[in-house]
């Protein structure tokens, strides 16, 4: 029998994740129910008096290579970065996690910065930064704003019996197993980080795997291993 994976990112982003595991020979029923969408916010920034750009998300990005098309951009890891040059900004990366990023700036010695992020984040990059001395501006530039599951899905999600339930952020973590707390299905939780992990308010997973590294790449590997 086919696995169950639900796919609960931004629709592009599910979508994608199951062309690629696809791809890679992974047949499996996906089903793609979106707990979030990004709306992007009508925000304008005065882009003097910075020394660089910091990203903790690829969704940032546009109105990054808008208003500092001519600084670098400090990004926490691989999906970010490819996005920001491809975007035509130059960029460093530091592959791994907010932790990883502030000690990537810390020892670059920069500022003041800008942190361009979403409503909703983690790893108060702006903050320690700050404190540490080195000034750092933050602006929300994007909503991660939750949506409903249609009827279909719905019915979907609670005809399944066992699912593989990817979580790539803390919050997504939280608004899933709010929705799956009265499901009686064994659940596979794949998590992003140990800091998903640990937001998960759903029912109790069967397995909890935590992806070697917090990337897409290794959250693709971590899902994959699920399939016998």
């Amino acid at each position: 029998m086919k696995p169950t994976i639900l796919l609960t990112r931004p629709r592009e982003d599910a979508e994608k994740l199951a062309a690629t595991l696809t791809s890679h020979g992974l047949e499996a029923s996906y089903v793609v129910a979106p707990v979030m969408e990004i709306v992007a916010l009508d925000l304008e920034i005065e882009p003097t008096g910075y020394s660089g750009v910091v990203l903790t998300s690829r969704y940032a990005v546009p109105i990054a290579a808008r208003t500092f098309a001519d600084m670098t951009a400090y990004c926490v890891g691989g999906a970010t970065s490819t996005a920001a040059e491809a975007a035509g900004l130059k960029t460093v990366s530091a592959n791994g996690t907010a932790d990883d990023l502030v000690a990537l700036l810390m020892r670059e010695n920069i500022s003041p910065l800008a942190h361009l992020h979403g409503t909703h984040t983690a790893g108060d990059v702006a903050a320690r930064l700050t404190d540490a001395g080195l000034l750092t501006r933050s602006f929300a530039v994007y909503d991660q704003k939750e949506v409903p599951w249609p009827r279909a899905t719905q019915a979907q999600i609670d005809a399944a019996h066992s699912f593989i339930v990817p979580v790539y952020s803390p919050r997504s973590a939280t608004l899933v197993g709010a929705r799956l707390a009265k499901s009686a299905a064994n659940m596979t939780l794949v998590a992003i980080s140990s800091a998903a992990a640990q937001a998960w308010n759903g029912p109790q997973p069967t397995k909890t795997i935590i992806a070697e590294r917090p990337d897409g790449d290794a959250m693709r590997e971590a899902i994959a291993s699920q399939f016998t």
